[in-house]
């Protein structure tokens, strides 16, 4: 058994970083259209469920975040789980730049917002209430619509993409 040490978050914003990849994540592109109509597009891991009823998700972006404004001030957006074959749809949305749409074949929704095809699963949401929170905002969507189809999940661990391994059953 390996020795620990408690650590101060704000001691080392490093080490809370390394602490909080201990946590497997899922992987999603979380779409919305700006109020001039663009697509916008942003890789995160911050995905989680939030109430059965009401039927509400959340996830998290930067404050530092290029597309900010646009998520802020969206009435809908959609949330994407991507699957075990799409890590470069991942990294071509974790890009700071906006032309990440390019070469991404999508459809947009009865709201405007842009779908990606092919994903595990996707949760079409209206904007329910967002929340200041340190360098983060939270937005709590409550999900309108939903899709999925039987497949791997893309992972996130420890800093780096993974799929799954062996079950546990």
């Amino acid at each position: 058994m390996s020795s620990t040490k408690t650590i101060d978050p704000e001691e080392s914003q490093l080490a809370y970083r390394t602490c909080l990849g201990q946590f497997a994540t899922g992987v999603s592109v979380v779409t919305c259209s700006a109020a001039d109509g663009h697509a916008c597009g942003i890789t995160a891991n911050s995905f989680s469920s939030v109430s059965l009823e009401p039927p509400l998700i959340l996830w998290n972006i930067a404050k530092s975040s290029n597309s900010l404004d646009a998520y802020l001030q969206a009435k809908d957006f959609a949330i994407h789980i991507l699957n075990a074959d799409q890590l470069a749809l991942s990294i071509q949305f974790a890009r700071s730049d906006h032309t990440m749409f390019n070469g991404v074949s999508y459809e947009r929704s009865a709201a405007n917002v842009p779908i990606l095809p092919n994903c595990a699963a996707v949760f079409e949401c209206s904007t329910h209430k967002i929340h200041d929170s340190g360098d983060h905002y939270i937005i709590v969507g409550r999900v309108d619509r939903f899709t999925w189809e039987k497949s791997e999940p893309l992972l996130f661990f420890r800093g780096r993409y993974r799929k799954l391994g062996d079950k546990i059953d």
